[in-house]
């Protein structure tokens, strides 16, 4: 039974086979078809020759030759007036809005920008060298911290009055 089955599978797939062979050949001879129209129509237009004849430009070269020779003696005898003018311009006469973009834009921004970041890097060099003054500080009185615990655990009952003496003496010479 199982080989029944395939050889009916396998012969409705020899048929489409065929079919779909035949097909692509008829496909093949339209398009052969198709290319040897074209390749007639591309012969038809090589074929095809159109020649322009040469356009004679001389009358109206002449007319313009004369034009302007009339022109140059109009501008040659008028009378010149030169003006000389020095001035500076902070706002300018045309393209005002190409100037105020570029100003209002580009200039003014960039220069706030430069001018914090100046103002950022200044804070933070004071910054480092304050947190180093701190730091230097806070060493030394970690030092004197240490060398007055060792001192008051050595000298006993009559040196801590002593060194309360001297703190009280220290202090008050501070404070005039």
């Amino acid at each position: 039974m199982e080989i029944e089955v395939l050889r009916n599978a396998l012969n409705e797939n020899l048929k489409e086979q065929q079919t779909t062979n035949k097909q692509i050949e008829e496909l093949a001879r339209e398009v052969k078809d198709s290319s040897q129209k074209v390749d007639g129509f591309g012969q038809k237009l090589e074929n095809q020759k159109i020649v322009a004849p040469a356009a004679d430009t001389g009358p109206m070269q002449a007319i313009l030759t004369d034009f302007l020779g009339r022109i140059t003696r109009i501008v040659a005898n008028q009378p010149k007036t030169v003006v000389h003018q020095r001035r500076f311009l902070l706002f300018p006469e045309t393209n005002a809005g190409q100037y105020y973009k570029i100003v209002f834009g580009r200039l003014i921004p960039w220069g706030f920008a430069f001018i914090a970041t100046a103002f950022v890097f200044t804070l933070g060099r004071e910054y480092l060298q304050t947190s180093s003054q701190i730091g230097e500080r806070r060493y030394y009185y970690e030092v004197y911290l240490d060398a007055w615990n060792r001192l008051d655990t050595t000298l006993g009952p009559g040196g801590r009055k002593k060194m309360t003496e001297a703190l009280q003496q220290a202090v008050n010479d501070h404070g005039r």
